[in-house]
């Protein structure tokens, strides 16, 4: 059995100590992440899931802005906004961050076509921008990038449309900050198969 997918699912882990010291370049980045939409699956083929790649000053304007508005938000909870500031800093501190999306205006459309399933396809979406994200996230762990997963939506959905001009269709569902690893991973602990996995 070809253990490469299966090796690059196992280096997928979350990642908070991230760096800049990159080798692929933007560009080499930016086409890992594209191939990974391009051929994750989706029900009906839908092409629900769409995501902005930001780097350099973009990057880092996403996480004062993610700042800005936990600031507000915990205005008499100092405590609690330090320690979500330096763990913000860490995400910062990584080269890039991905934002996903799901368009909702595709969902309905596809609602009115096949009403028979008109239920399903905010959970299909849901699964299909799932896929992309766990995608990304194994193919960028491949090429030795580390990166975690972050859900500040919606408190932060305003001040990333201003960022990024996304269209009102468009529904934030999580943020991805990334770069080099410079602190592994503890060792993961594992629920017994035998209670998830039933073969017959």
């Amino acid at each position: 059995m070809k253990q490469d997918f299966m090796q690059a699912m196992i280096k997928r882990r979350s990642i908070y100590q991230l760096g800049d010291n990159v080798a692929l370049s933007k560009e080499q980045i930016a086409t890992v992440i594209s191939e990974c939409v391009k051929h994750t699956p989706s029900a009906f083929n839908m092409p629900t899931t769409n995501i902005i790649v930001a780097f350099g000053e973009k990057h880092q304007q996403i996480w004062q802005n993610v700042k800005a508005v936990l600031k507000e938000h915990l205005a008499k909870k100092e405590e609690v906004f330090a320690a979500a500031q330096a763990k913000i800093d860490k995400f910062a501190s990584g080269i890039g961050t991905i934002l996903y999306y799901e368009d909702q205006e595709v969902v309905n459309e596809l609602k009115e076509t096949y009403a028979m399933y008109a239920e399903n396809f905010s959970v299909w979406s849901m699964q299909a921008g799932g896929m992309v994200q766990f995608a990304v996230w194994s193919a960028l762990a491949d090429n030795g990038i580390g990166a975690n997963l972050q859900h500040y939506n919606p408190l932060i959905d305003e001040k990333m449309k201003e960022m990024f001009n996304v269209p009102d269709t468009w529904k934030l569902v999580a943020q991805m900050p990334f770069g080099s690893i410079e602190q592994q991973p503890g060792e993961k602990y594992f629920e017994p198969l035998d209670n998830r996995i039933k073969v017959y």
